[in-house]
């Protein structure tokens, strides 16, 4: 588990789940470079807070062209993403950003929701909880 730090996914067929990550001073909740079909990067369940922006999710470092996004084997899903605006938006580097509750994000991000900046102390629950277990 990552607590309270953006990452970066690496290696194909890794899993990512259940984690708080705070990002700040610009940095990204989740990333990950593309794959080939058949060795998918799971993302999953992770409430990603992030301070400054409503750009969450560089899901992609590689681009191979405009149809890149529906192709890529990334598997996101029952994330929870909090912003400013409650607008979270998604990037890959060939789409620019896009709205990661929207149709772009089908079939790369499913079910996620994009909500308003939960207060300090909900932060540190989620945190303890996800360290040391529900109360």
């Amino acid at each position: 588990m990552k607590l309270f730090r953006p990452v970066r996914s690496g290696g194909h067929d890794s899993k990512f789940h259940s984690n708080v990550i705070v990002a700040i001073h610009g940095q990204n909740c989740l990333g990950t470079a593309s794959f080939v079909q058949g060795h998918a990067t799971a993302i999953y369940d992770n409430d990603c807070i992030v301070f400054g922006t409503e750009r969450v999710d560089d899901l992609f470092e590689n681009c191979d062209g405009p149809n890149l996004a529906p192709n890529v084997p990334v598997n996101g899903f029952n994330n929870r993403f909090y912003t400013e605006k409650a607008n979270a938006t998604g990037t890959c580097d060939c789409c620019g950003a896009r709205p990661i509750t929207g149709a772009w994000a089908a079939g790369i991000e499913t079910n996620a929701t994009s909500s308003f900046l939960p207060d300090s102390a909900t932060i540190i629950a989620w945190g303890r909880a996800k360290l040391f277990g529900s109360a």
